[in-house]
């Protein structure tokens, strides 16, 4: 039953969902209603069969205080034909009968009791029996009538859900139309459209028609950069010359430098040619501008080289090229930068290629510099202080290591 629902068409679906959903609600207030009325029912019973039975003994005690039982019968046999009470009866403290009128025959009596009294002693007890099967008979057509009025409600219901389910899939049913492919048979009739939906969506080329999202492009890429280009004229000499193992410390010994003088002044390092790195410097850090940050980055590596080949067997060959780009590195999501980039490093190069003797300063970035140089005498001592404690530290970094290992 329930596999047969699942591959039933959307409106049927859509109606029965309705109709039970509303089925099983209405039968509940059907329910919660049955079980008030009832208990409201009985209350109301109590409290009339109790008042009945005060009545009775109040009408007789004065009768019953006479010792006239003839007239006690007579007034229990006008109040069985005046009252709702089925019976009544009396009963001394014995529990003897002492009178008795009417019959009580049904599937529903209940009992009500009220003390006889004589001034203030108890002489007995009434007992009076209602019939409360018209009651209970009332109660079950209310409740039959909550039932109906369900039953019709859930019934109306599934005939709009019907027509809504009818109209979805049929919008459902047009899309799988839309989007089917040529050789594809026809509908078999009775299936659900959203299955069939899903089985075209499954057989479409979905790789061919997924394209990737248009990359955001970073600030960070747009803005001015200083490019500090390092060409390591040692290194193409002893590529051929050294082994693998004295070559790889070498390249080590290099990388210390580049990477603490490019730290020192927050740089980025990226290797750009086969014998070539590039520091770039974008934003204004504590050290100062882009410009200034890659031309103290350059003297501090040309300073640091060159100490330490004082104390190496092989030669720190540097040659130093700056300029700058109005544009940044680039990444993965935007290369219009990266590429633009590469015109500013092939001139760095060309200029590198030329020897200069210790660092070459394009035409764009020198203009920048000049237009910084106008530092007052203490700012021109704290950057004269921090370039020293660059040089020391990074000497007792690359001095830590062993240099006669080449």
């Amino acid at each position: 039953m329930i596999e047969r629902l699942n591959n039933a068409p959307l409106g049927q679906q859509l109606a029965t969902f309705t109709a039970g959903l509303c089925l099983a609600v209405s039968l509940a207030l059907v329910a919660l209603g049955s079980i008030s009325s009832k208990h409201l029912q009985r209350q109301q019973q109590a409290e009339f069969g109790n008042a009945l039975a005060h009545q009775i003994a109040r009408r007789i005690s004065t009768s019953l205080e006479t010792g006239d039982l003839l007239s006690v019968s007579a007034s229990l046999q006008r109040f069985v034909e005046t009252s709702s009470a089925a019976r009544v009866a009396i009963f001394d403290v014995e529990g003897k009968a002492l009178g008795q009128a009417g019959d009580a025959a049904g599937q529903n009596l209940f009992e009500y009791r009220a003390p006889l009294r004589i001034e203030s002693d108890i002489a007995g007890e009434v007992v009076i029996t209602v019939n409360t099967d018209s009651a209970s008979a009332a109660h079950l057509r209310f409740v039959l009538s909550l039932l109906g009025l369900a039953i019709l409600l859930s019934l109306t219901l599934y005939g709009v859900g019907l027509h809504l389910g009818k109209r979805v899939g049929a919008r459902v049913s047009s899309l799988s139309k839309q989007i089917a492919l040529e050789g594809q048979g026809p509908t078999p009739p009775n299936t659900n459209e959203l299955d069939l939906l899903a089985r075209r969506v499954d057989d479409l080329p979905m790789e061919l028609l997924r394209t990737n999202s248009e990359p955001v492009a970073s600030d960070e890429n747009y803005r001015t950069t200083a490019v500090l280009y390092l060409q390591l004229d040692s290194l193409m000499a002893y590529v051929d010359t050294l082994d693998e193992q004295s070559l790889h410390r070498y390249t080590d010994r290099l990388h210390q430098v580049v990477y603490a003088s490019a730290g020192f002044y927050g740089g980025e390092i990226q290797v750009t040619r086969q014998f070539a790195l590039a520091v770039y410097f974008s934003g204004r850090g504590n050290a100062g501008s882009a410009p200034f940050r890659a031309a103290s980055c350059a003297w501090l590596i040309h300073a640091v080289a060159a100490e330490l080949e004082k104390h190496m067997p092989l030669s720190l060959n540097i040659s130093i090229a700056a300029s700058l780009s109005e544009l940044g590195v680039g990444d993965h999501k935007d290369i219009y930068p990266g590429l633009y980039m590469q015109s500013t490093l092939d001139e760095l190069q060309q200029v590198c290629a030329s020897k200069p003797q210790k660092f070459c300063c394009h035409r764009r970035c020198v203009k920048i510099l000049t237009l910084r140089a106008a530092f007052s005498s203490r700012q021109l001592r704290s950057w004269t202080t921090r370039w020293w404690k660059g040089l020391l530290g990074l000497m007792t970094i690359c001095s830590s290591g062993s240099y006669n290992s080449f």
